[in-house]
């Protein structure tokens, strides 16, 4: 067991979870009443105080330091991993999370392009069937044109 890993099992289990909170979070204030047994009675000033110590002591940076690292692993690893379902769930997220007009006509256009959208409208468009009727040298439009107009003797 390194270092890191002893100071870490200093912490107890309560301190740990306001930990984990406290990185999604940022606030450590929060944290540090929430890992308590007892909620502190002491004034604003004092709790800012005891909080930032309690942060920047050593188990508390050496399992913030722990837990950052797994968490870039597993981020690292979920983007290697991601498959084009997975890409157009994430964008269909951010569309609906979206306030900004700008943003989410962007990821509407990178959406459209990832499912193709484009190509399949150009492939309905070629399965349109067609009938031609044969025409007659008569009916040709080309043909009367051509054909010498006949003349009456006058």
């Amino acid at each position: 067991m390194t270092n890191k890993d002893q100071l870490t099992y200093k912490l107890s289990e309560k301190e740990r979870f306001c930990l984990t909170a406290y990185l999604q979070t940022g606030d450590q204030l929060l944290a540090y009443i929430c890992s308590r047994k007892r909620p502190p009675e002491a004034n604003a000033e004092a709790l800012r105080s005891m909080s930032s110590r309690w942060i920047n002591s050593k188990p508390v940076q050496a399992f913030l330091e722990a837990e950052r690292h797994r968490k870039t692993i597993l981020l690292d690893e979920a983007i290697h991993n991601r498959s084009k379902e997975d890409v157009i769930a994430e964008l269909n997220k951010l569309v609906t999370l979206s306030t900004d007009t700008k943003l989410k006509a962007e990821i509407l256009l990178k959406l459209s392009d990832l499912e193709g959208w484009k190509k399949e409208q150009k492939h309905i468009e070629d399965d349109t069937i067609r009938y031609y009727l044969p025409l007659r040298c008569y009916m040709c439009e080309l043909y009367k044109a051509a054909k010498p107009v006949d003349r009456q003797p006058e």
